[in-house]
């Protein structure tokens, strides 16, 4: 069926010879009167500076004897000359001395001159045995407007010449190239409607419209040669449907067998998950109830007093003990939760000078059994225990970090190595341990990832990851630089917060969001 909405050929045709025509027409018109305009005003200016050059040597003698009736009797000259509007004599203090018409304004310097869209203004200065004096003109520019008229005027007329001509070119192009377009339109409505593909369309030509038949006939018989062959492969296909539908039904009835199954699979899993979690949650209970016995005990021996050093010692080793003992099996739970970005930190102020110290008795016994050094410094100064490094945080995550990373460098280390622990106050505070051994080259990429180790015996590749873990989760910055010349860094940058505390003992106590 033929859309309605369809515009014939033919009519863009016309419209685009008739439009590109007079479009060239219009831009030729305008082409040409902007240059016309512009030689018509740089005309009118260089007549008005001769006039004014003749004004002012016909003015010197009226200005030398200050004959201001004579000065004027030459100004009224002007009215000769139909486009002159005014003129005036200025003396060099600026006080008028004679005008005619409307006088313009005296200029800031001369000569001058200066244009608007319809008039002009000129200065000279006259050539008087008095320094100073001017003749200003005012010149009219009215005359562009009519010569402007009479231009379009004449444009007018060989617009309308150009578009009657171009008019009924156009129509003798739109019936040699609309016509059959035209003819060829119809056709292919009849088919559309009919699906007749027998059709023909009957034309001929030597041009792009005659292969533009040729080829829509060509089309026409390939298309009902497959709609012949069509009609063969229906039967076919018809067939081989019944088949496959067969098997798709003894396939559906396989696939809800097998769902059945799996659903009965994924509800026993479900209930074993609900076990475990169960039986997770029971003995998390049960070992921390015991651990309060094992950290409790150590806190109640140390506040009642009586132990020479040694034993406060001791003491002291088993309550970090039993505290690391509290952290692991808190932080199974808390690694799952950042993991989601579902933890609630708990936010206190925490003294990493403290936790550092208490860290250091705790890995006593590590740093003996290796040989290994332990070395604490805050602004390039070694830590004696009076100090305080204060940042915003969760005091027991902070503490499993900071005991990561410095296990992690006591474990990398050999014989007679020093792992340094360094705290930098500042604007971005900073968090670094370093250790002389390099990273394994084929970790370096993946360090901070979950279950990542190399070399080592018992490694979960659990120790640095939980440490990024809980850096990221207070939204600090943790970073790793190894080599084999330098060892190995790592470095955490806290995020500045807005307080900050006086110095305590001589140390810097500063508060900052992590």
């Amino acid at each position: 069926m033929r859309n309605p909405e369809v515009r014939p050929l033919g009519r863009k045709i016309v419209a685009a010879i008739l439009g590109t025509t007079l479009a060239a027409l219009a831009l030729s018109f305008l082409l040409n009167i902007i240059p016309m305009i512009h030689s018509y005003r740089q005309e009118a200016a260089g007549k008005a500076r001769v006039l004014a050059g003749l004004m002012a040597a016909s003015l010197a003698a009226s200005v030398d004897f200050d004959d201001q009736a004579a000065a004027a009797e030459n100004l009224a000259t002007l009215s000769l000359n139909p486009t002159v509007a005014g003129g005036a004599v200025y003396l060099a203090d600026g006080t008028l001395f004679a005008a005619w018409g409307r006088p313009p304004a005296r200029p800031e310097t001369v000569p001058f001159e200066a244009a608007t869209l319809s008039g002009l203004t000129t200065a000279a200065s006259i050539p008087a045995g008095r320094r100073g004096c001017a003749v200003v003109l005012s010149v009219s520019l009215s005359g562009q407007w009519a010569f402007l008229e009479s231009y379009l005027f004449s444009g007018g007329v060989v617009f309308l010449g150009v578009f009657l001509f171009s008019f009924r070119l156009a129509g003798r192009f739109r019936r040699r190239l609309g016509d059959p377009l035209g003819e060829l339109t119809r056709v292919v409505g009849d088919i559309s409607v009919s699906r007749d593909y027998s059709r023909r369309v009957d034309y001929e030509s030597d041009d792009e419209l005659g292969v533009l038949v040729a080829e829509f006939n060509s089309m026409l018989r390939r298309v009902e040669d497959r709609d012949a062959r069509l009609d063969r492969h229906r039967e076919e296909l018809e067939q081989t449907v019944e088949e496959r539908t067969l098997q798709l039904k003894l396939n559906q009835l396989e696939l809800l067998k097998n769902n059945r199954q799996l659903q009965m699979e994924i509800k026993r899993r479900a209930q074993a998950e609900m076990i475990r979690e169960e039986v997770e949650r029971i003995n998390r209970h049960d070992l921390k109830s015991g651990l309060s016995l094992v950290i409790g005990y150590p806190e109640l021996l140390l506040r009642q007093g009586g132990l020479n050093p040694e034993q406060e010692k001791q003491i002291r080793r088993i309550r970090a003990a039993g505290y690391r003992m509290l952290d692991m099996i808190r932080n199974h739970l808390d690694m799952f939760k950042m993991e989601k970005n579902v933890y609630a930190l708990n936010r206190a102020s925490v003294d990493l000078v403290q936790v550092l110290c208490d860290l250091e008795e705790e890995f006593a016994p590590l740093l003996g059994s290796s040989g290994v050094r332990l070395a604490i410094r805050l602004d390039g100064t070694d830590v004696v225990g009076d100090e305080e490094f204060t940042v915003s945080g969760e005091g027991p995550l902070l503490r499993t970090m900071c005991r990561n990373l410095i296990q992690n460098g006591i474990e990398a280390s050999g014989p007679g190595d020093e792992v340094v622990v360094v705290l930098k106050s500042g604007e971005r505070m900073r968090l670094s341990v370093s250790n002389p051994a390099a990273v394994p080259a084929e970790i370096r990429e993946r360090f901070f990832e979950k279950y990542v180790t190399a070399g080592k015996e018992n490694g979960t590749g659990l120790g640095t990851y939980f440490a990024a873990l809980i850096a990221r989760t207070h939204g600090a910055d943790i970073s790793m630089r190894t080599s084999e010349e330098a060892g190995t860094r790592l470095t955490i940058v806290f995020r500045a917060g807005k307080t900050a505390c006086p110095p305590r003992h001589g140390g810097r106590r500063e508060i900052v969001d992590v």
